[in-house]
C-alpha cells in the first residue's frame, strides 16, 4: 500500500547518540563519529545513518530539486537527502545520499553521483547504515525480509557492489506460535526435535526457504516457515515489506 505524499523529512543531528546494533558503533570511533537519523513519520521506520565527521557534509541540492522531489510525490513516497558521503577519506568526491520510506515501509538508501532519482545509484535496503571509511557500506534493519538483516557493499573498482554471505544470520529469539519441527537436513531426512507452541525459539540463520532454529536447551535443525506478512510461526517473525 503506498504512503502519502511527501511531506517533508526531520531529520536530527546526534553526533555522539548511542545506537547499539551487533557493533556498528565500533566500526567508527567514538570520536570521530556522526550519526544523523532520517525521521519521515511515526508510523514509518526511521534510518539511522553511522559515519566519521571527516566522510561527510550537507547536502548540496541542484537547482531543479523541486523536479527530484515531484518524482517522489507522484509515487506517494517519503524523501530525504541527509549526506553527501565519501566512502574512503581519499574520495575526490562526494556520493549523494538519497533515503526514502518506500512504498510499504520498506526504507532504504541510494548512493548515486547525482540527486536526479532516474540516474544510476546503488540502492541498499536498510534502516541502519554504517559509513568508516573503508569503502565499504554496512547496512541491517528488518525491510523486506523475515528479520533484521545484515548485508555488505564494498567497492570494487568503480562500483559499490553486495558482498555475498553463505547465509543470512538472524539471532531472532522469540516464542512459538505453533509446534515446530526442527530437520536434521533441509531434505527433512530426520527430525531432531519439536519446539511446542509457546516454546522458547532462536532463529539463527536463513538459507533461502529454510531457516535455522534453535530450542531452550540448544538443540538446532532446519525447518521451511512460511514468509508472510504476518507471524503464523513465531512471535515477531513476519516479511516487512510488499
Amino acid at each position: 500500500m503506498k504512503l502519502h505524499h511527501w511531506i517533508g523529512a526531520i531529520l536530527l543531528l546526534l553526533p555522539n547518540a548511542a545506537f547499539a546494533e551487533d557493533g556498528a558503533l565500533a566500526l567508527v570511533p567514538e570520536a570521530q563519529r556522526l550519526t544523523k537519523e532520517v525521521v519521515f513519520d511515526p508510523g514509518i521506520q526511521k534510518i539511522t545513518i553511522v559515519t566519521a565527521k571527516t566522510l561527510a557534509r550537507e547536502p548540496k541540492l541542484p537547482p531543479d530539486e523541486a523536479k527530484y522531489q515531484k518524482y517522489y510525490d507522484e509515487a506517494g513516497v517519503y524523501m530525504a537527502y541527509p549526506l553527501d558521503v565519501k566512502l574512503s577519506p581519499d574520495d575526490r568526491d562526494y556520493l549523494v545520499l538519497r533515503c526514502d520510506s518506500g512504498g510499504s515501509n520498506d526504507p532504504q538508501c541510494v548512493f548515486s553521483a547525482s540527486q536526479d532519482p532516474e540516474q544510476p545509484g546503488v540502492a541498499i535496503p536498510g534502516t541502519l547504515f554504517v559509513i568508516p571509511g573503508d569503502g565499504c557500506v554496512y547496512s541491517g534493519g528488518h525491510t523486506n525480509t523475515m528479520f533484521s538483516a545484515r548485508a555488505l557493499h564494498c567497492r570494487k573498482g568503480a562500483a559499490l557492489q553486495p558482498v555475498a554471505q553463505p547465509f543470512s544470520y538472524a539471532g531472532f529469539q522469540s516464542k512459538a506460535l505453533r509446534p515446530l519441527t526442527l530437520y536434521a537436513d533441509q531434505q527433512k531426512s530426520g527430525i531432531v526435535t519439536t519446539i511446542a507452541a509457546g516454546g522458547f525459539v532462536e532463529v539463527v540463520l536463513q538459507d533461502g526457504d529454510f531457516f535455522l532454529l534453535r530450542d531452550g536447551f540448544g538443540l538446532v535443525g532446519w525447518a521451511a516457515l512460511e514468509q508472510n506478512q504476518q507471524a503464523t510461526n513465531i512471535e515477531g517473525f513476519f516479511f516487512y515489506g510488499d
